[in-house]
């Protein structure tokens, strides 16, 4: 009787079903989010506010699809629609119900389209310049001879 050789494959496991495709799809969902915020900003500012600007968000989105789907093919333009409509949905719910859900306002402000006027590039506030205190009353131009020590080492001698 012959002896058989059982031969073990290895497979490569990958739990999280994590691939390059769910990565590209994902990449073009971000530049069709950023696209659907940037787009109607740059087009139409004025009209980039309440129901007019969900509508040029949306309609965005949509344009990203086509140009998308016409250049790079469909995975990409449907990434971009993904995005625009996932970022715009985001945006109305920030609007209107930011306030009423925990955590929601935690968020920054976006500014992309327009950065804030005391901001670096960066969103971070300019930290305030305060001004020195006002001098105690009765206190003389000579630094501080009156400390609780006695005369500074710092303070000259021919006084």
């Amino acid at each position: 009787m012959a002896h058989r050789h059982h031969r073990h494959h290895y497979r490569r496991r990958n739990p999280l079903g994590i691939d390059r495709a769910s990565i590209t799809l994902a990449a073009w969902g971000v530049a069709g989010g950023i696209g659907s915020q940037v787009l109607p900003a740059v087009v139409l500012p004025a009209q980039n506010t309440g129901f007019m600007g969900y509508a040029l968000k949306i309609a965005s989105a949509v344009a990203l699809k086509i140009a998308g789907d016409a250049t790079m093919g469909k995975n990409a333009g449907d990434g971009m629609l993904m995005g625009g409509l996932i970022a715009t949905g985001i945006q109305i719910v920030k609007d209107n119900f930011g306030s009423q859900i925990p955590g929601l306002g935690a968020y920054w402000q976006s500014y992309l389209p327009n950065f804030p006027a005391a901001s670096n590039p960066y969103g971070q506030m300019a930290t305030p310049q305060f001004a020195a205190p006002p001098a105690p009353a009765g206190a003389s131009g000579k630094g501080m001879s009156g400390s609780r020590f006695g005369r500074s080492r710092f303070a000259s001698r021919g006084m």
